[in-house]
């Protein structure tokens, strides 16, 4: 079975590399330099998204990340213009991403480059406050640069339970990223650690649960890498390659992709003309693994495509609207290649055999200091059954508020998302909403919902901390003690309706309830730039109609080097 989907592979290999290269060559380009994409969990995302709430950053937008580091100089440079506007803690933040992003752009970066420096001037170089890399270039003209970085962290947990269980993490790796005749981006992340201590807690971490090395092949290391190669223009950009992104509004999670998923392979396309953006990502996904001869892992073919348009109405609202299908099991189809084709009539006329999902959001943007905001995504819909519990109506509603103005340096947020049944599930095998086992959009699974609160309060640009709380329904499936389900409550992604074994009628939060509240504080500061030291500490209490209950607090703390 598996040798049956080699040819269309290299076929898919050859069509992708294709498309790259007649974007890269015939679409318009203007050298613009920072072509390089900045990284979903880079603070600059935090600093401007609270900027557009204040209204000093409006052209930003946190549902379609990451940005490449010329929009985030751009947006920077905006808010550089109405710096008397800014808090004492503000500017300090500003002044920082200036000299990270804006004097990078412009040749005039005052940085320590660790390879160039004499060894009797590295322990003061590494302590001060300038940019580090181990080397960098850049042409005379800003046009070709690169840059190579260390990436290093060490990183103690332990778990309070009925005992109390440790594990300590290390991680060493490196960062390369740069530009070619500032069109062409590239960038690549690749680091290897080790674990000491209690493998479950380690196991606990949804990122090395889904390490093949670690979790799979039981070996005491792990690995993690991310690359990528874009090509950008005045108006957009191209890009292929394997890296963490988001789309979706909201803060706890993001309803279509957030980073609950790992990254995986994917070429997109983005679009940003004055008031109005547009993305379009076609991905590579992990299915459910199967064994084959001779203990052979396989992977059965299966793609995500999806894409996004979002427009500022007249500086008072922003109107988004999205779509999202997953197939399987054969090769690439072109109708889900063409970044505006409407995926539902497609997979209608493909034989209705795919999952597709559209969705609507919107938030306010004339109010400065406050931002609402809410998502409504369509898994399905039966319009006549609108009210009546029908398991084939399945929808995820997200809203929340944002405030940037009644305490200095200081937001906060209020959030609730509800998770229909059956979402994300689908009645073919390997259609799931799902990349190697997750979940691509919201962490909590399905007949679920959720509150959550956070307070962010920036004392210093070098030091924040923020107070979280979730509080979290489940209604699980009922199950013999086989593990096999006796009643589908549509609470399982890969559980979908069983017409001869359920009920049509899926209430949502019904059967046997699961409640978890979440409080958890983090704590991030960098005395020195990219020395960056972190803590969280999280209590939680579960409580379960059929396990009981259950209370853990759970600490770490670390430190991450990365110049």
């Amino acid at each position: 079975m598996p040798d049956s989907f080699r040819l269309p592979v290299h076929r898919l290999a050859a069509a992708v590399t294709a498309i790259t290269a007649v974007l890269i060559i015939l679409l318009p380009t203007v050298a613009a330099a920072q072509a390089e994409h900045v990284e979903v969990s880079h603070p600059v995302y935090q600093f401007l998204s609270r900027m557009e709430v204040r209204g000093l950053a409006s052209a930003y937008s946190r549902s379609m990340l990451p940005l490449e580091r010329k929009e985030v100089t751009a947006l920077l440079r905006k808010v550089s213009e109405r710096r008397e506007e800014l808090s004492g803690a503000e500017r300090e933040l500003m002044d920082r991403f200036a000299d990270e992003f804006i004097a990078e752009s412009d040749g005039t970066q005052d940085a320590v480059l660790l390879f160039q420096t004499s060894p009797g001037d590295i322990p003061g170089a590494t302590f001060s406050d300038r940019e580090k890399f181990l080397y960098r270039w850049r042409s005379a003209d800003g046009e070709n640069t690169f840059a190579a970085e260390l990436l290093a962290s060490l990183d103690y947990r332990t778990l309070f339970d009925d005992g109390a269980s440790n594990v300590t993490l290390g991680e060493v790796g490196g960062r390369f990223r740069g530009t070619l005749g500032g069109i062409v981006g590239y960038g690549l992340r690749a680091t290897n650690g080790t674990v000491v201590g209690n493998r479950a807690l380690a196991l606990s971490d949804q990122h090395l649960r889904r390490n093949f090395n670690f979790a799979d092949l039981d070996k005491q290391f792990f690995d993690f890498s991310e690359a990528y190669v874009s090509a950008t223009w005045e108006w957009g950009s191209v890009s292929l390659g394997k890296e963490k992104r988001i789309m979706g509004s909201g803060l706890s999670n993001q309803l279509l992709l957030s980073t609950n998923a790992q990254p995986f392979d994917a070429l997109q396309l983005g679009v940003h003309v004055g008031a109005f953006r547009f993305f379009f990502l076609h991905g590579f996904l992990l299915s459910e693994k199967e064994m084959v001869e001779n203990g052979r892992p396989y992977y059965d073919s299966k793609y995500v495509a999806m894409h996004r348009a979002e427009a500022d109405i007249l500086d008072a609202v922003r109107f988004g609207v999205f779509e999202s299908v997953v197939y399987s099991q054969r090769e690439v189809d072109p109708a889900y290649l063409n970044p505006v084709n409407f995926y539902k009539s497609a997979e209608h006329a493909g034989g209705d055999r795919d999952n597709p999902m559209l969705g609507f959001d919107l938030a306010t943007l004339f109010i400065p200091g406050w931002q609402a905001y809410g998502s409504w995504l369509i898994d399905d819909v039966d319009f006549s059954r609108m009210g009546s519990g029908w398991w084939g109506n399945k929808f995820i509603w997200q809203g929340g508020l944002i405030n940037a103005s009644l305490l200095a340096n200081t937001d906060f947020a209020v959030e609730y998302t509800r998770i229909e049944p059956y979402v994300y599930s689908h009645r073919l095998a390997g259609n799931q909403y799902t990349h190697n086992g997750d979940a691509l959009g919201l962490e909590i699974p399905p007949n679920s919902d959720e509150w959550y609160g956070s307070v962010r309060h920036w004392i210093s640009a070098a030091l924040w901390l923020q107070l979280e709380y979730h509080h979290r329904r489940h209604g699980r499936n009922e199950v013999d003690a086989e593990g096999n389900i006796v009643v589908n409550h549509g609470a399982d992604i890969y559980a979908s309706l069983d017409y001869e074994r359920d009920s049509e009628i899926s209430p949502f939060l019904d059967g046997p309830l699961d409640t978890s509240d979440i409080l958890t504080l983090t704590l991030r500061w960098e005395p020195w730039r990219n020395i960056i030291f972190a803590g969280r500490l999280r209590y939680r209490d579960l409580r379960s109609v059929l396990d009981g209950g259950r209370r853990d607090g759970y600490f770490s703390s670390g430190v991450m080097v990365e110049f």
